[in-house]
């Protein structure tokens, strides 16, 4: 009897166990990372866009009035390189729609970060410091950037709308904006330095 008495008081325990953990999302690493990031409403912190392959550098802070995704991200990283196809695709149908595009990249060796770029067809505006990620780069910290590759989505005005380490979710907050974007926002700056 003490024997059934165990197995049951531990049947009854294992599905109290199991009753209070039905319906609960296990956190996935997406979500830890996100957590981390700089949350909507906050600034954007500026910097200079110095992309080899356009004549002139500019300010993140000159593309204001419009939408940018900052994409930090690096061509060693096996994430990052799967996501590309993901990016290419959302700049191909979000910048004729006006939305700016800026790759930030931890890559330290030049010749092999362009080679990227150009055989993926990454036509937006890049930079790096070809410094390694959190050992000596200005933008990682301040940017939260624990995880590439990770996604913000700028508004106008300068401030984080999103941020994310998944492609969807910045997908996602583009096509709420859709309706809002129209192709006469004025093209956008990697065009214009074509």
């Amino acid at each position: 009897m003490t024997i059934f008495r165990r197995i049951s008081a531990m049947a009854v325990a294992m599905l109290c166990l199991n009753s209070c953990v039905v319906g609960a999302e296990p956190a996935t690493d997406t979500d830890k990372y996100d957590s981390q990031l700089l949350q909507p409403g906050a600034m954007a912190t500026d910097f200079t866009i110095a992309d080899p392959a356009r004549p002139e550098p500019i300010k993140l802070s000159s593309l204001r009035g419009h939408y940018v995704v900052l994409e930090f991200w690096a061509s060693w990283c096996p994430d990052c390189r799967k996501t590309t196809p993901d990016v290419v695709a959302l700049y191909k149908e979000y910048a004729p729609l006006g939305v700016e595009f800026v790759g930030v990249s931890f890559d330290t060796d030049s010749a092999a970060w362009r080679r990227y770029v150009e055989a993926n067809g990454m036509e937006w505006l890049q930079y790096s410091e070809l410094k390694k990620w959190k050992a000596g780069t200005t933008l990682d910290s301040p940017y939260r950037v624990n995880w590439i590759p990770t996604f913000y989505l700028v508004d106008p005005e300068g401030r984080i709308a999103a941020g994310s380490v998944d492609t969807d979710k910045i997908k996602a907050a583009l096509e709420a904006l859709k309706p809002t974007l129209t192709a006469a926002t004025g093209g956008n700056a990697a065009e214009a330095g074509k």
